[in-house]
């Protein structure tokens, strides 16, 4: 696989970090797609491309250093499949088996059970609500969020989507931009015909990607 490829994928690792507590407490979303920016100040990486949220699934389409990926989540199975479209090969693993194995520079993008309280269903996290704001002209709730850890996050909750449309971390920042109501396609959420499953048994060993 190349280099450009594997720095891509470990992204995206880092992104499945909010899917352990995310899949354990999924509200009832109200569907929708956007645009999506993502950029990491402590590894320098910057990702743009596509999110599809229905209640029962979650899709994630990125685009870096001239390679793409898609991450498209069932949130009852709480399978994650990883796909690389240039390769046409994909990844499947179960998110319960990735805990404590990924790298925590991703920020807390994620649905909350209770908007009006973020922190209702964080153990040992702290909310302060900083008023109603307009983002991406969106009504959003913007809490300042310190998790157990002690990690701060700025988050802007849409009223209407229950959903973060910007996370704003010490170490990164995730912004949903155009974003249009209403049911994706259902085939968004399949593996296209022709996909090589690929074995992450080594994968999981030692979760770094190759020199160059």
């Amino acid at each position: 696989m190349k280099l450009r490829v594997w720095n891509l994928v470990w992204t995206v690792f880092a992104f499945l970090l909010l899917l352990q507590v995310m899949m354990a407490q999924v509200p009832q979303l109200s569907p929708f797609s956007a645009d999506m920016q993502f950029s990491s100040g402590k590894s320098g990486r910057e990702v743009s491309g596509k999110i599809y949220i229905t209640p029962e699934h979650m899709r994630m389409d990125m685009q870096t250093q001239g390679s793409g990926v898609i991450v498209i989540t069932n949130f009852s199975t709480k399978i994650v499949d990883t796909l690389m479209p240039q390769q046409h090969m994909y990844m499947e693993f179960n998110g319960n088996d990735m805990q404590g194995k990924r790298p925590g520079m991703a920020p807390n993008l994620k649905p909350f059970r209770d908007p009006s309280n973020p922190c209702a269903y964080e153990e040992g996290a702290s909310c302060k609500d900083l008023g109603s704001e307009q983002m991406n002209g969106r009504s959003c709730e913007h809490w300042q969020i310190t998790d157990k850890n002690g990690k701060v996050s700025n988050v802007w909750i849409d009223h209407k989507l229950r959903f973060p449309i910007k996370v704003v971390s010490a170490d990164s920042t995730v912004e949903l931009s155009n974003i249009q109501e209403g049911a994706p396609s259902a085939s968004l959420f399949q593996i296209p015909a022709g996909y090589q499953k690929m074995d992450m048994g080594n994968m999981m060993q030692g979760m770094r990607p190759p020199q160059q």
